[in-house]
């Protein structure tokens, strides 16, 4: 379950409407209804969804033009078609405009739920700030936008540590990806230098303190949230 969720239901049939609103009631989840896409309109003057519900046959503007606009105006939230319509050409359609999942009525619960979870892992990973490191330049590049020039030992290093997803790399096995045909046999000591001057230099080019940590048995693993280029 994800915390502070905030899913806006877009329906006109007013007792189903409170049934998925009851429903979809749950700790973490901050839930709102509305009918059409002129509540959507004065909606949205206030406050701005994580995640919409909505119908297809919605009175005045139906939920494919809705679909359409919010993913214009609102690009990174996520947007799930709840609807009777079942013909393939719907469901391309619907995705065409824009949504995320195409959901039929009568919609599986299961399903649902699993629909909204997956989607606030995502919108929860867009809110990490990560760091970039451009394999092809030869950079590491902060979320605020500085960089820093690597060497290949600390190129190598860095992605190493970054493929190991936030767990400890063991310091044999960073040596043996140090240790290749053009460079000499990395020790011990060559890589406690290597992330010396590597830590040195991202603290004054990168105001990053402590990029690569160690722990003892383990071996070393990066502190911050990193994407590869």
């Amino acid at each position: 379950m994800f915390a502070d969720l905030k899913i806006l239901l877009i329906e006109d049939n007013e007792h189903l409407r409170e049934e998925m609103l009851d429903f979809l009631a749950r700790p973490g989840w901050t839930v709102h209804g509305i009918d059409c896409g002129e509540e959507l309109n004065i909606y949205l003057g206030k406050e701005t969804p994580d995640l919409v519900l909505l119908d297809v046959n919605l009175p005045y503007e139906d939920g494919y033009s809705i679909t359409s606009r919010l993913r214009t105006t609102h690009p990174d939230i996520g947007i799930v078609l709840l609807t009777a319509r079942v013909r393939p050409i719907d469901r391309a359609n619907g995705y065409k405009a824009g949504a995320d999942v195409y959901l039929t009525k009568p919609t599986n619960t299961e399903e649902l739920i699993a629909v909204i979870e997956n989607i606030g892992r995502r919108l929860k990973r867009r809110e990490i700030r990560y760091f970039i490191l451009d394999r092809l330049a030869g950079k590491l590049h902060t979320p605020q936008g500085k960089a820093c020039a690597l060497t290949h030992s600390e190129l190598r290093l860095i992605e190493l540590l970054a493929l190991s997803t936030g767990r400890e790399v063991d310091v044999d096995q960073i040596l043996s990806n140090l240790s290749g045909k053009e460079d000499k046999t990395a020790t011990k000591e060559s890589l406690a230098a290597l992330i010396s001057r590597l830590r040195s230099k991202c603290k004054t080019e990168l105001e990053v303190d402590n990029l690569i940590v160690a722990t003892r048995g383990l071996g070393y693993r990066l502190t911050v949230p990193l994407q590869l280029k």
